[in-house]
């Protein structure tokens, strides 16, 4: 099963090398593992600040949870400060790894008391299901 492949990821602070990934370097895998698109490492999605950037390679904007979709990121903020990101899965699921966890798969209403903000790239391709 393909989620397997992202259950074997350690979180490592800093990490961008399979399989120790913090969690934008889980998302970075799995944008390029899942859906064939190359993000920076650092430069894409300021997990430090938490904004829409625009270039001319990779573009995120921000939907509102109606929208939400397989693929989509979903930023955390606690304070106005961005400090996690996870994967959209659908279902209300998402993937993401933390400290000194393993990767895994959980309810999005896990992360309680911390404003969420979902960002779609522009380049997400649509699933076969999807019209």
């Amino acid at each position: 099963m393909w989620l397997n492949h992202y259950l074997l990821i350690r979180h490592t602070p800093n990490g961008r090398k399979y399989p120790f990934l913090d969690c934008w370097g889980l998302v970075i895998e799995f944008y390029r593992r899942e859906l064939g698109i190359e993000l920076d490492d650092y430069t894409d999605f300021c997990i430090k600040d938490g904004y829409e950037k625009e270039t001319s390679r990779n573009s995120f904007r921000e939907i509102t949870a109606d929208e939400a979709k397989f693929g989509d990121v979903i930023a955390f903020f606690r304070h106005g400060q961005i400090f996690h990101v996870a994967v959209h899965l659908g279902k209300g699921e998402m993937l993401h790894t933390g400290l000194n966890r393993h990767a895994r798969v959980e309810k999005i209403k896990s992360m309680q008391f911390v404003e969420t903000k979902i960002y779609r790239h522009t380049n997400l391709p649509k699933r076969k299901n999807e019209t």
